[in-house]
């Protein structure tokens, strides 16, 4: 199987949420729940004993690829967004983390900075954004 890139902090949830899944696992009274857990417990093992965790240093990159941080800019509203293009497990929009498997991130992966690239949009106008800057670890 790949190797699962993910960052410092993505590492560290997950070893967070698996020291508090064995804690809960000891207390659980409940066979279902108790099952969930053991489940969630081997998945999260498993992701960290097949993954690696990218380094906090950045630096400008010449293109766009998992791990990056892009800077992009809307070429219609002229709105900027910046987003760190991450592992699924660690996507959170919320938090400017898009998943690799998202369109933005799909559309985006394996350009340079100042280039053009359009994202389908089932209903409506494409989307096209040009990349101001990248920042690779």
């Amino acid at each position: 199987m790949a190797m699962i890139k993910l960052t410092q902090e993505g590492t560290r949830n997950l070893e967070k949420e698996l020291q508090y899944l064995s804690k809960r696992k000891k207390e659980c009274r409940n066979t279902a729940e108790k099952e969930f857990i053991h489940s969630r417990v081997s998945e999260i093992k498993d992701i960290l004993a097949q993954s690696i965790t990218w380094p906090m240093v950045r630096e400008a990159g010449c293109y766009v690829e998992p791990g990056s941080t892009i800077t992009i800019e809307d070429t219609v509203h002229n709105e900027r967004y910046i987003y760190t293009i991450v592992h699924p497990f660690e996507a959170d929009p919320r938090e400017d983390m898009i998943s690799v498997q998202s369109p933005i991130a799909k559309a985006a992966i394996g350009k340079t900075v100042h280039s053009t690239f359009t994202v389908r949009v089932p209903f409506g106008e494409d989307l096209t954004y040009t990349i101001l800057d990248i920042q690779n670890c």
